[in-house]
This record gives structure tokens, C-alpha cells and sequence, in this order.
């Protein structure tokens, strides 16, 4: 079984008459657990140090963002209890100002306090399973971005009902893909380049080395191992993917994904696999997940408010679909 960590593949350029001009250096390094890739063309002696004090922040975020350490700042904000005020970190104030407004936006379909329904499906540290009809049916209380506050000037952050739970597993790598992104290519001086994470979602800025449009990244097939369904390319722009195969449940013969629907507390069907191309990874995986919970309908509804989105929509059917402005960025192999 393929994870959803596995879904995108950064594409080599294609051979052609004379080699590209500039090699390409790789540098891997492990944390969200899962696997982190910074792709850039030779920089110069300093290239490496840049590199490595890139990864230092993620680093950082990750131990700001998670949900897997107590001492982690989400978790602080998640023993909070109702009513008492906190003021949030400038990082972690643009996250949420951000997902405030994608909450918004996509009519509830992303939404990050929703940290006690993962637990309730088993889908944080397991085992996973279907939840008792009275735990599903206590969800609503617990669960939603209406339940809590937040004042993006003052950075100010308080839970208007008790027992609701952040967790930022829908965005988080995204965000820290852009955040490396921005530390490379503007305080780092590093003119080109292509971050990726578990597969899952990537940003790449500057052209790369024998190739016109872009950055290539290749789409897997959700459940067929080594399948490519599309290849995407990516100018100075971000992708994120959400897929049914990571994480997953059999119940009565039908695949329900780990992806639920904040709006129902249940798993989102009907879709295999969405990718999203936006401006940034942050955005990308934001909305990738949003429009698995939509549909394609729904989500084709409230595109418009995004011209720069555009996205890859597979079924369960196995049928493919691609919508938005820039579609023709997706080169589909197969349908």
C-alpha cells in the first residue's frame, strides 16, 4: 500500500541533445517523520551551510507545530481552557491567520481544530476504527474552527468551548516547505531550487537547469504502485496532494480514507486523490484537502475565488479530472 507521503515524485528533465549546464544537488534530510528533499543547482561554497540552516528551522516549526510533544506550542494551546486568552508566536499567528480565512473560504470543508475527531477515528496514534455511535455523535461539540477565537493583530488566541483540540497535520508540511523556501531563495540567495516533502507537497522557485517551463513532478497513482497518472509543472508555485491511501479503513467493503470531513465527522468518499496547484505549498495542501472533502462540484463552485489554483481530481472510479486556469500545467498519462 502506497501512503500519501509517496504520491509526488520530482521528475528528472528529459534527455535531450546537449546536458543541462548546471548539475543538480540533492540534500535529504528526516523529520515529521517523513523524508525531506532540497533540490538546487551548484550556489557557490556557501550553498551547504544555507542548506543546513534551512533545515534547522524546519526543525524548529516541527517542534513548535506538532501535536507529538507536550511541550510543543500547539499543545500548550490545546490544554488551554476555555476562556483563557494566550498570545501565539508571530509564526504560528500567520498559520492561523491564514487557515482562519481557507476555513472560511472553502465552507468549513478545511479546518484545523479538529484534533479530538482524528483521535475519535483513531487516525493520531491509533488503532483505527470506527467510532461508537455516541462518541461520533459528541463530535460537533468538540470539534470546529467556530469554536475558537483568534485576533490576528494582537495574536491573541482563546477556545470559546472546552475540550476542542488543533492539529495542523493539513497544512503543517506545507508550511514548512514555503518557510524553507522563503529562507533559501530570499535570505539565502539561492536563485533556483525545489523543496519537497514525503511526496506529499512541494515548492519549487527559479527555472531549472535544462528545462523552459518549470520544475517537473511526477503524480502517483494512489493505490497501483510505481503508476504515474499525471506529471505537474511547477514555476515558482506549490503543490500539495491529499489521497485515501494513507491511513485508511475497510468497512463493509468500502475504503474509507483518513481524511474526514470536519462538517460531518466522517470520512470523505468518492475521491482517490486530489493535487492543487497554488502560488505556495502551505495554500496547496490547504486546499488539496479541502476539495477531497468537497468533491469535484463543489469544488469547481468555489475556484473562482483563487484564478492562480488550479487542480487534479481522480475518483475512485479511477476517472480523472482537471479544473482551474492553469490546467494545462497537468500533463495527464492516463484516465
Amino acid at each position: 500500500m502506497l501512503s500519501r507521503r509517496d504520491l509526488l515524485v520530482p521528475r528528472p528533465p528529459p534527455i535531450s541533445a546537449e546536458p543541462p549546464p548546471v548539475s543538480l544537488f540533492r540534500y535529504r534530510q528526516t523529520a515529521m517523520a517523513t523524508g525531506w528533499e532540497v533540490v538546487v543547482p551548484a550556489a557557490g561554497t556557501g550553498q551547504l551551510e544555507l542548506i543546513d540552516s534551512a533545515f534547522e528551522l524546519l526543525h524548529q516549526i516541527e517542534a513548535r507545530l506538532t501535536v507529538y510533544r507536550e511541550d510543543s506550542e500547539v499543545s500548550s494551546l490545546n490544554r488551554l481552557a476555555k476562556g483563557q486568552a494566550t498570545r501565539v508566536s508571530p509564526m504560528l499567528a500567520s498559520l492561523l491567520e491564514r487557515s482562519v480565512a481557507w476555513h472560511c473560504q472553502t465552507r468549513g470543508a478545511f479546518d484545523i481544530a479538529c484534533g479530538r475527531m482524528i483521535k475519535a477515528w483513531g487516525f493520531f496514534r491509533g488503532p483505527a476504527g470506527i467510532p461508537e455511535a455516541s462518541v461520533l455523535a459528541s463530535q460537533e461539540k468538540v470539534n470546529g474552527m467556530d469554536k475558537l477565537e483568534f485576533q490576528a493583530e494582537s495574536k491573541v488566541f482563546t477556545w470559546k468551548s472546552p475540550g476542542v483540540e488543533l492539529n495542523l497535520g493539513c497544512v503543517g508540511k506545507g508550511f514548512a516547505v514555503d518557510e524553507m523556501a522563503s529562507a533559501l531563495s530570499t535570505k539565502g540567495s539561492i536563485p533556483a531550487g525545489m523543496i519537497q516533502c514525503g511526496g506529499s507537497s512541494a515548492r519549487a522557485w527559479g527555472p531549472c537547469p535544462g528545462e523552459t517551463e518549470g520544475w517537473r513532478v511526477a503524480v502517483r497513482h494512489p493505490w497501483v504502485e510505481e503508476k504515474v497518472i499525471a506529471e505537474v509543472v511547477i514555476k515558482d508555485a506549490g503543490i500539495g496532494t491529499s489521497a485515501g491511501s494513507f491511513r485508511h479503513l475497510v468497512h463493509e467493503g468500502r475504503r474509507l480514507p483518513h481524511v474526514l470531513d470536519p462538517r460531518t465527522a466522517r470520512p470523505a468518499e468518492g475521491l482517490a486523490t486530489v493535487t492543487v496547484l497554488a502560488p505556495d505549498a502551505g495554500m496547496a495542501d490547504a486546499l488539496s484537502t479541502a476539495f477531497f472533502v468537497l468533491g469535484i462540484g463543489e469544488s469547481a463552485a468555489i475556484l473562482g475565488q483563487w484564478p492562480e489554483v488550479s487542480a487534479l481530481f481522480m475518483e475512485d472510479s479511477g476517472k480523472i479530472s482537471v479544473i482551474g486556469q492553469h490546467s494545462h500545467r497537468f500533463h495527464v498519462c492516463c484516465s
